[in-house]
């Protein structure tokens, strides 16, 4: 009795041990899942549907995915410190950063798109915002408390939220190599700019920086916002929509005969251009290995800002064009609310607290990257010298939009504008300019056909 009373017990025993070791595995396997699933989006499967954000918990809490990138400007510091003061002043609501990667933007949206994970609240949605129900129409009582110029519309759809105005390249200077070289004024005109270029090169400095690299949209970036644009929208106000209605190509003379002075300045950048990065090129020039660099309004409070540098020792100044046209782009930029959000009201209320709605995060974020605010009751900030001097600069020039970045409805197609960047770095390494742009038209066309 008692061989079998043993036996029946270490039955039971036995039985219990793999009951509980199932439930261990199994409870293992749901906390492994959790885990997966609440990461940042950025870093999942973007073939897996996003199950855990933008869904309110057993608590009520609702979870937004928030859509960012990092620069050195708008850092990890940055993007944590808004979702940190949000949350504070906006207890059930939490921010989930989701980190686009890769050398497209737009394309890291539309693939979360098409994977069905996409982000509730994305920065830099306009590739896809001219696609119907893509995004979330924007509440009127918003889009109110911003500048008339900035509200866009797609097909009588506005889709996107304001979120400041950038003003585009100027050229970063160094005033120790002009001084050295005998430069005593910055260049007004194209002759002047090229005689500044050869006066750096006989005295054995190089004259500009360039960008190649991963960075495909900065090698022609400081040229073509800073000389191309203008010159287009000198020659042809309604260049957009004059493109888009056929009364223009773009293998227009304006634009060949631009891009054809671009090519004539690559004997003045620096031999190593094409290697590097945007942040890499930005590093040369402060070191020193450059005398001039063509660069967004970011620069301004780089170089303020350095513990490395003195901002005393750079400026800035604008670019001269061939014909002398003295327009200058600036370009809006916004925020988009996917159609796919479930909790679209605290979606918008997340927007409308950063850009604007609690005046000291908007300035933050503005003043994080040198741009400027679209609300109707301005938001401003302290400068330092350099960023100040690129505000002066500005005066005498008419403001017009940047081609490329227009929106509304004389955008053009999704997908063009990645297109030309890699068309014109291979003009900035030698491709022959008519040969490129008559590709230009074609492409627009296929790509406007998909819409």
């Amino acid at each position: 009795m008692k061989k079998k009373l043993v036996s029946i017990l270490l039955c039971v025993a036995m039985v219990a041990a793999m009951i509980t070791g199932c439930g261990d595995k199994k409870a293992e396997e749901d906390t492994s899942g959790a885990a997966q699933t609440s990461a940042p989006a950025g870093q999942q499967d973007t073939a897996k549907p996003q199950e855990t954000a933008d869904q309110e918990d057993s608590e009520g809490e609702i979870t937004l995915t928030w859509a960012v990138f990092e620069t050195d400007n708008y850092t990890a510091e940055v993007w944590q410190h808004i979702i940190d003061a949000f949350e504070a002043d906006n207890p059930g609501i939490k921010i989930e950063k989701v980190l686009m990667t890769g050398d497209s933007r737009p394309q890291f949206l539309k693939t979360m798109l098409s994977a069905g994970n996409m982000p509730d609240i994305n920065i830099d949605p306009v590739d896809l915002a001219s696609t119907d129900g893509v995004y979330a129409e924007v509440p009127e009582e918003l889009l109110a408390k911003y500048e008339d110029s900035s509200v866009v519309s797609f097909d009588g759809k506005k889709t996107l939220v304001p979120a400041y105005k950038a003003y585009r390249t100027q050229v970063y200077y160094n005033k120790a190599q002009f001084a050295d070289a005998g430069i005593t004024e910055t260049p007004k005109t194209w002759d002047e700019f090229i005689a500044v270029c050869d006066k750096l090169q006989e005295k054995g400095y190089t004259p500009l920086m360039g960008v190649g690299a991963s960075d495909i949209w900065a090698t022609a970036f400081g040229y073509w916002t800073g000389v191309v644009n203008s010159e287009l929208y000198s020659a042809y106000p309604n260049f957009n929509r004059d493109i888009l209605d056929g009364k223009l190509s773009w293998t227009d003379k304006v634009l060949a005969d631009t891009l054809k002075s671009w090519q004539t300045l690559t004997k003045y950048y620096h031999k190593g251009s094409m290697s590097f990065s945007n942040t890499q090129a930005t590093s040369e020039f402060m070191s020193k290995n450059a005398a001039m660099f063509m660069d967004g309004a970011w620069s301004a409070p780089t170089i303020d800002n350095s513990t490395e540098y003195s901002a005393d020792d750079f400026g800035t100044f604008m670019m001269p064009t061939p014909s002398g046209a003295k327009t200058y782009c600036t370009m809006p930029q916004y925020w988009g609310v996917a159609e796919t959000c479930k909790n679209k009201e605290a979606a918008f209320k997340f927007c409308e607290y950063v850009l604007g709605g609690n005046p000291d995060i908007y300035k933050y974020y503005l003043q994080a990257d040198g741009t400027f605010s679209v609300t109707k009751t301005p938001v401003t900030y302290e400068m330092g010298p350099v960023q100040t001097e690129f505000i002066k600069n500005l005066e005498g020039y008419e403001l017009v939009p940047e081609a490329m970045k227009l929106v509304g409805d004389d955008a053009f197609p999704t997908g063009f504008e990645d297109f030309t960047l890699k068309s014109l770095q291979n003009i900035f390494t030698g491709a022959d300019v008519d040969a490129e742009l008559s590709t230009w038209d074609a492409e627009m066309q296929r790509l406007g056909a998909q819409k």
